[in-house]
């Protein structure tokens, strides 16, 4: 009986082990390998910051500001011109029946010449119509340009003429003003500072 009974282990052990192969077999322990391609893991942290360094720029020292300076001198030869009295003073088609029928303006008003009597005056094209200067010691003491001349110039040596209306030479004490001689003035003028009002 003992026989019998190592004869049925022996049996169900073989089963057993037939029962199992088929077990795994099915399953595909023995199968052969697949080839699963390689895929790159998720990222799992943020990108890295970028930091920008720039090199150090240079700081401007502070410019101090200078100190207002005083504007141009303005030295004028003074001369003096009367319509009344017609060529040169008065332009040729302008005379007529003995009178200077000539009108001026200052830029804001056209008048006859006589308006203008005693603080008006030829100017140089540099300085606009209407520009006030203050000419100390004649009439008001200022004086307004309303007029042009061909003589009337900046000249080389920084002076420019200012022909008054005015009847009268203008005149200065000596000591007061400096004359200057020279091929635009060979009988005399008389230079003076003067300002300009606006």
């Amino acid at each position: 009986m003992r026989r019998d009974y190592l004869t049925i282990v022996a049996g169900m052990s073989l089963l057993s082990g037939v029962i199992t192969g088929v077990i795994i077999y099915a399953g595909g322990l023995f199968a052969a390998p697949r080839v699963v391609a390689a895929t790159a893991p998720a990222p799992t942290l943020p990108p890295p910051e970028v930091i920008t360094v720039l090199a150090p720029t240079a700081t401007a020292a502070p410019v101090p500001t200078p100190a207002p300076t005083a504007g141009p001198v303005l030295r004028a030869r003074l001369s003096h011109y009367w319509p009344a009295w017609g060529e040169p003073s008065c332009i040729g088609i302008n005379w007529v029946n003995g009178e200077c029928t000539s009108t001026l303006t200052d830029g804001r008003i056209r008048e006859h010449w006589s308006y203008f009597a005693e603080w008006g005056m030829a100017c140089p094209a540099r300085f606009a119509l209407g520009t006030k200067f203050k000419i100390e010691g004649f009439g008001t003491g200022v004086w307004s340009c309303v007029d042009r001349g061909g003589a009337i110039n900046v000249l080389p040596d920084g002076t420019f003429f200012l022909d008054l209306m005015s009847r009268e030479q203008p005149y200065i004490p000596p000591g007061e003003a400096d004359t200057v001689y020279d091929s635009y003035s060979p009988h005399g003028s008389l230079v003076v500072v003067v300002e300009i009002m606006d």
